[in-house]
């Protein structure tokens, strides 16, 4: 799914960041496979997700909705968006979901080196791979390489340059600590697929790295 594909950082950063997306494929396997889409969702809950948000519903895993909420939510048709901290719980996730053999599309979203070989690990062998080839065009109307590892984790664009250069402000202000701020950054994702964790990270880097006044 190319809105996942052009998440930006450095490659210990993107080690820990793994997007995963539960897809029915319209006039294929739409209809009459919402009971598989809900084993598949409870799987993803079962290995425990960075973030999540079903189609069904639109709240994220951080919002206060129950998981009994999201499942109940699922009908079929629904597409649920997650994402992951953790090659083993990818890993394990993706083994899972082989074994539960519920027929529906599954894609996933990382350094390709790393998802080639979470893959194979797993007893799978992609069919499909597509590859970001980077930002083209007036590149210095963009925010700092530094602002887009946040904002990027938004597949659709969301999560403001100025909304990050803010939280981080306050995050060396004291007003709000790192996961807080995290989870400030990941509520305006409408695709679910902001890593607060790695955010968290990210934020404790930056907040001992740079001065306020930068901005």
């Amino acid at each position: 799914m190319t809105h996942s594909l052009h998440r930006e950082g450095t490659i210990e950063s993107l080690e820990k960041d793994y997007a995963v997306f539960i897809y029915p494929a319209r006039g294929y396997n739409y209809k009459g496979k919402g009971l598989n889409v809900r084993r598949l969702v409870e799987i993803v809950y079962q290995v425990g997700p960075a973030n999540m948000i079903a189609s069904t519903l639109r709240e994220n895993l951080y919002s206060g909705v129950q998981p009994e909420a999201v499942l109940d939510s699922i009908k079929d048709g629904a597409r649920v968006y997650t994402v992951y901290n953790s090659r083993d719980k990818i890993r394990n996730l993706l083994k899972l979901f082989k074994e539960a053999d519920q027929g529906i599309s599954i894609v996933v979203s990382g350094l390709i080196d790393r998802v080639r070989d979470i893959a194979a690990e797993a007893g799978l062998n992609p069919h499909t791979i597509n590859l970001s080839l980077g930002i083209q065009g007036a590149t210095h109307r963009l925010p700092p390489a530094d602002i887009r590892q946040f904002t990027t984790m938004c597949g659709h664009a969301q999560v403001s340059p100025n909304l990050v250069k803010d939280i981080i402000r306050k995050v060396k202000t004291g007003k709000v600590d790192t996961w807080e701020g995290s989870l400030i950054l990941a509520k305006p994702c409408a695709c679910g697929i902001y890593n607060p964790h790695r955010s968290q990270e990210m934020l404790e880097d930056m907040s001992s790295q740079y001065m306020v006044t930068r901005w």
